[in-house]
């Protein structure tokens, strides 16, 4: 009966010293999408961005639009881009943080900081 007891106790303290695991998740740092007043580039902040998140299924021969590069801008401005509503973008809004639609993949919250800003600032192929 001692031997059960003591058994039981060692079981018990293995279980509390290795029950309590945390995973801390850190909160993103919220980045100034364009440091400095310089507007955001295409071809060094937004297609990095869909290169990182979209090319896996936006390819050529894959999902439309066709986000790999050199292909991208002519597929995104107009068709998925609304320059006098810019959050309302296609291109914007489906994989942003807040939409529902588009569960698969979304950007991080500075990913569409940056994609919103750069569609605010006329969606220029720079």
């Amino acid at each position: 009966m001692k031997k059960r007891i003591q058994f039981l106790m060692v079981i018990l303290a293995i279980m509390g010293m290795t029950g309590c695991r945390y995973n801390w998740i850190l909160p993103e740092e919220d980045v100034d999408p364009n440091p400095g007043g310089e507007p955001i580039s295409y071809a060094t902040q937004v297609q990095p961005i869909f290169d990182n998140k979209c090319v896996s299924c936006h390819n050529t021969g894959g999902t439309a639009p066709d986000l790999s590069t050199g292909k991208s801008y002519s597929q995104v401005v107009p068709g998925f881009v609304n320059l006098t509503s810019p959050a309302e973008s296609d291109i914007y809004y489906f994989p942003s943080p807040a939409s529902t639609v588009h569960t698969w993949k979304k950007y991080s919250s500075n990913e569409a900081k940056i994609v919103l800003t750069w569609i605010e600032e006329g969606a220029k192929n720079n």
